[in-house]
């Protein structure tokens, strides 16, 4: 952070503290959601593989097929409510992305603006400087030029 110590940029760098910490903050809520997208997809691959690993009916009477009926639907269904959660949590995840690069980007664009108020007031300084050698180049020159006269 370019001019910290400045005492010209004092409500720029509150600027710059404050933009921090929402920035922060956003990346650990995309952190948290990305993680609840992980542990979303890893339900659903885990009823995918219930209810693919269901075997089929065989064999049995009536009363075993209407229960194993019900048991492929409860699995569809829970199959289908994890993927939901899945989506719900994609979007979740995107939206959360998208604040975070956005609140980068404003933590940055305050960055720039240090840095380029900083390389403005060292160029000031050393127009200073290069005017106050210059007078004291003249003051020699002619205290030089009145020696030789």
């Amino acid at each position: 952070m370019t001019g910290q110590g400045s005492g010209e940029d004092r409500g720029l760098n509150a600027v710059r503290r404050v933009r921090g910490s929402r920035e922060q903050d956003s990346r650990l809520g995309l952190r948290h959601a990305l993680d609840a997208a992980q542990r979303r997809e890893a339900e659903l691959l885990a009823a995918q593989a219930r209810r693919s690993s269901t075997s089929g009916f065989t064999t049995g009477t009536r009363a075993d097929f209407v229960r194993h009926l019900a048991h492929v639907g409860a699995l569809a269904a829970l199959e289908a409510q994890a993927a939901e959660r899945v989506e719900s949590s994609r979007v979740v995840a995107d939206e959360a992305v998208r604040r975070w690069q956005q609140d980068r980007q404003r933590v940055r664009v305050v960055d720039l603006l240090l840095e380029r108020r900083a390389e403005q007031r060292g160029q000031e300084r050393r127009r200073r400087e290069d005017r106050v050698l210059d007078d004291l180049a003249a003051q020699v020159w002619l205290r030089h030029q009145e020696g030789q006269a």
